[in-house]
């Protein structure tokens, strides 16, 4: 059993010491609506006349992950208190969050109590009650796992395939090839006439992509994978950058309106362009990324053939038979490597 697996039923173990006793100390309510229309005078009155000293309102959908006031009201929890709500589903977004909340509870020496339901985790009937939630919280969770593997093992033996559609069919494949051939189309136009990007025409059109460095004509030779430094052990690879969360483009601030056009500008800038540095060109490259409108025209790709992860040389990178070692060296430390004719990024290694 992984130790994630061991952390997971601990946290669903609701009574680590079946014997303690918990309670004596402060009631704690805790009311919530769903929609601001809706009020809270009959959870007020309910958790009032249960002897609550505090009580806590909020009107959120129980759907939402921050619930600020519940969260309050826990941490403001101290040992044989007891936490009251008028329903058990005003407590949890759902059957596991639930539980995971009153087990916390409970390891914390905390009570919890709902009126409606009848159900005190300060009694022993309350707690195996909430014993027999928890085991079958956890049966249901590994149903359906189960049944997730059984149906993808399913699908894979039809043939089906699994994950993200493609995005080019072969009919737009064979149109792009075509498209080519005359030598007064450019990339960027026939990207915007299929709507697609760039770099997803250099994916699918292998005949675009750069040939890889026969590894003895190269200027520079990458460093293996994993190679160990000076004092021995081995240098851990630097992460990949990632693309900007921003819809803007963050080169020329470039925002598309329509929602097509949107999903193409995303897909662009998922791809990061090594350029050169402008204080010192020859010797070190900036990352950018770059939308449709202000990509470099000059452009060479690195594809892992593998997985098909890019990293586009631009401007006077993307000339010349072999890499420049600037961009090499930025590309080694981030794990790839040369095999034979085929790049390998460090995923791979």
């Amino acid at each position: 059993m992984t130790t994630t697996e061991l952390d997971r039923r601990r946290a669903l173990s609701l009574d680590p010491d079946p014997l303690g006793v918990i309670g004596g100390g402060m009631l704690l309510g805790y009311a919530r609506v769903s929609t601001r229309e809706q009020n809270l005078h009959r959870q007020l009155d309910a958790l009032t006349a249960a002897g609550c000293g505090r009580i806590w309102q909020e009107k959120l959908s129980g759907k939402n992950v921050d619930r600020p006031e519940l969260q309050d009201c826990l941490a403001f929890a101290r040992p044989n208190d007891v936490v009251v709500v008028t329903e058990l589903w005003r407590l949890g977004r759902n059957f596991q969050d639930l539980i995971q909340i009153v087990s916390g509870l409970r390891q914390r020496e905390i009570g919890f109590k709902s009126l409606h339901e009848a159900l005190d985790t300060t009694t022993p009937g309350g707690r195996m009650i909430f014993h027999v939630f928890a085991a079958l919280g956890e049966f249901i969770r590994e149903m359906i796992v189960q049944g997730t593997r059984e149906g993808l093992d399913a699908a894979r033996a039809r043939g089906t395939r699994l994950g993200r559609p493609p995005a080019m069919n072969e009919e737009q494949i064979q149109h792009a090839k075509d498209l080519l051939g005359d030598p007064d189309n450019t990339v960027s136009s026939i990207a915007r006439l299929l709507g697609v990007s760039r770099a997803t025409i250099y994916k699918y059109v292998p005949e675009l992509r750069s040939p890889a460095v026969p590894a003895g004509s190269a200027p520079l030779e990458l460093p293996a994978s994993g190679a160990a430094n000076a004092a021995g052990t081995a240098d851990p690879h630097v992460a990949m950058p990632k693309p900007p969360r921003s819809a803007a483009c963050p080169s020329c601030g470039y925002r598309p309106e329509s929602k097509h056009e949107l999903k193409v500008h995303r897909e662009g800038l998922e791809t990061v362009w090594l350029l050169p540095d402008p204080t010192q060109p020859a010797a070190a490259v900036v990352e950018r990324w770059h939308c449709e409108r202000c990509q470099p025209h000059q452009a060479r790709i690195i594809m892992c053939d593998q997985c098909g992860a890019i990293v586009m040389l631009g401007n006077v990178l993307a000339a010349g038979e072999h890499v420049p070692e600037a961009a090499a060296l930025w590309l080694a430390a981030r794990g790839w490597a040369r095999r034979a004719e085929h790049w390998i990024c460090g995923e791979h290694e």
